[in-house]
């Protein structure tokens, strides 16, 4: 980012979180905006060995992040187990529901799903 762009942004945060550390430099670089073509968020791991993601959620997925870091926690613990994801996907049980989940749905790897390519599915 610029330099305005980088304070600006630092400001708002800072403003909404009284306690986080201001750096005086961009160090480091996240985003919260990303979309896959089909909008449909990825959790999976990459082709970079350890390195995990949760990405292409267009920045609408802020009221997710509870559920996202139990299936990146379960997608882990799965490939330290030795279990390959490709192969045989992880299945999580929702804590609340009771239902499984297969994290088959949010692979890299899977089929595109027909939709608006939109925010509205």
């Amino acid at each position: 980012p610029t330099p305005d762009l980088f304070e600006a942004q630092v400001l708002r945060a800072a403003r909404r979180l009284p306690d986080m550390r201001i750096p005086l430099a961009p160090v480091g670089l996240a985003d919260l905006y990303d979309a896959s073509d089909d909008w449909a968020p990825l959790y999976d791991k990459s082709s970079l060995s350890g390195f995990f993601m949760a990405c292409g959620t267009s920045g609408n997925q802020f009221k997710n992040a509870p559920v996202v870091g139990y299936f990146l926690r379960a997608l882990v613990d799965a490939h330290d187990a030795g279990q390959d994801h490709d192969e045989d996907p992880v299945h999580v049980t929702g804590e609340l529901t009771g239902r499984e989940i297969n994290l088959a749905a949010f692979s890299r790897l899977r089929e595109m799903t027909n939709t608006t390519n939109s925010v509205l599915g």
